[in-house]
């Protein structure tokens, strides 16, 4: 194999079959070496699940030292630049740094002179090699960083009300309570507690003044948890809606409809659309329906259920734009014939893109006149009469 197939394989992204395995392989990798963490941390185990479970920390260790050499030499396929300047990228980076630590865990765990049952505690950090491979965890990585300087200014304002609150506190409480207030570092327990309304109640204000205090600190810490909720969910919801708007573009750019109006058209389009992704067998719409939306073929193959014969169609063909034409029921039943995925585009978005974007519905009513004109021929871009 060489190395550019082999960085695909390795990829995130790789849409292979052996990537596809690969990624399930290295998921129940990470799984079966920290339920043996897990498990070796238990009393009372039998002689033989010891036994199973180092075997399994070591079988681990070594794949993922595997895993991190290859990926230093894969690493100018990833980073497109000379090979040395490529893997000392890779070494400092955080993934990199990951596989580093992921490796040398065990190893660590050994070197540090530990108890041979504490010796694998160090490979917990094998649940950070989840990070690569989870597209939940790459999204919260960038949220937090989209919306640093936010999350900054709030946790500002956490410290001051923190030291604030712990200072007040330590003055008003410290001749009542002196263990548990007399000091700033000591009231900081307090003051964290009820900041972040956990309430514990090993210390509690006995003085009018401290009791106040705390009512404030409470009010506070509801407001300031209630900020970063916000701007947490801010960020996500932007971020997924990105996320949707790229996937959209890419597969509208693949349709042939769309790709020859341009970016600009896309851009308008891509707003508009909706992916669906169907399975074999599913019926998208029978005949006499109310027809409410059209539908564009990415990927798969559909079944236009015409008489006398019925016809297929496959990737960058559309269906159904002739009841949003002519307000007329559906005239065929249309059924997935290969797991399809498909952009629908329904009738009010479709009338906003006749006024916005004419040049697209010129090209649909374009194609609709051909094949009402041939309506007997198979069409190459899309259905009959549905």
């Amino acid at each position: 194999m060489d190395r550019q197939t082999l960085h695909r394989t390795l990829s995130p992204h790789g849409r292979s079959r052996v990537a596809r395995r690969f990624r399930v392989f290295y998921f129940i990798t990470v799984l079966s070496g920290l339920a043996a963490v897990i498990i070796e941390t238990m009393n009372g185990l039998p002689a033989w699940l010891q036994i199973l479970t180092a075997a399994t920390n070591i079988a681990v260790a070594v794949l993922f030292c595997i895993e991190w050499a290859l990926r230093i030499y894969v690493a100018p396929e990833e980073w497109l630049m000379e090979a040395r300047r490529a893997r000392l990228q890779y070494l400092t980076s955080p993934a990199g740094l990951i596989d580093l630590f992921a490796a040398a865990a065990l190893p660590l765990g050994i070197a540090v002179g530990l108890r041979q049952d504490d010796q694998p505690l160090f490979c917990v950090l094998w649940v950070l090699k989840f990070v690569r491979y989870s597209a939940g965890l790459s999204m919260v990585g960038r949220v937090i960083r989209s919306e640093l300087a936010a999350l900054t200014s709030v946790l500002t304002v956490f410290s001051v009300v923190l030291l604030t609150s712990a200072t007040l506190a330590h003055l008003l409480e410290r001749e009542r309570q002196a263990e548990a207030f007399g000091s700033i570092p000591a009231a900081m327990w307090w003051a964290i507690v009820t900041l972040t309304t956990t309430g514990y109640g090993d210390v509690v204000p006995l003085t009018v003044g401290g009791r106040i205090v705390g009512g404030f600190v409470m009010v506070s810490g509801i407001a300031v948890f209630a900020m970063w909720a916000g701007i947490l969910a801010n960020g996500f919801a932007v971020e997924l809606r990105r996320r949707s708007f790229l996937r959209t573009w890419d597969l509208v750019s693949r349709v042939p409809l769309f790709a020859d109006l341009g970016s600009t058209v896309i851009a308008d389009i891509v707003h508009q659309l909706r992916v669906e992704e169907m399975r074999a067998g599913t019926v998208v719409f029978r005949r006499g329906q109310i027809g409410d939306r059209m539908y564009f073929i990415v990927s798969g193959r559909v079944r236009i259920e015409l008489t006398p014969t019925p016809i297929e169609l496959g990737e960058g063909a559309f269906f159904g734009e002739f009841a949003l034409i002519t307000g007329a029921p559906r005239s065929a039943t249309v059924t997935i014939v290969e797991n399809a995925e498909l952009l629908v585009l329904d009738i009010a978005d479709f009338r906003d893109l006749a006024v916005k974007r004419p040049e697209l519905t010129q090209a649909i009513h374009a194609e609709a006149d051909r094949r009402r004109a041939t309506p007997v021929a198979t069409p190459p871009s899309s259905s009959d009469g549905a």
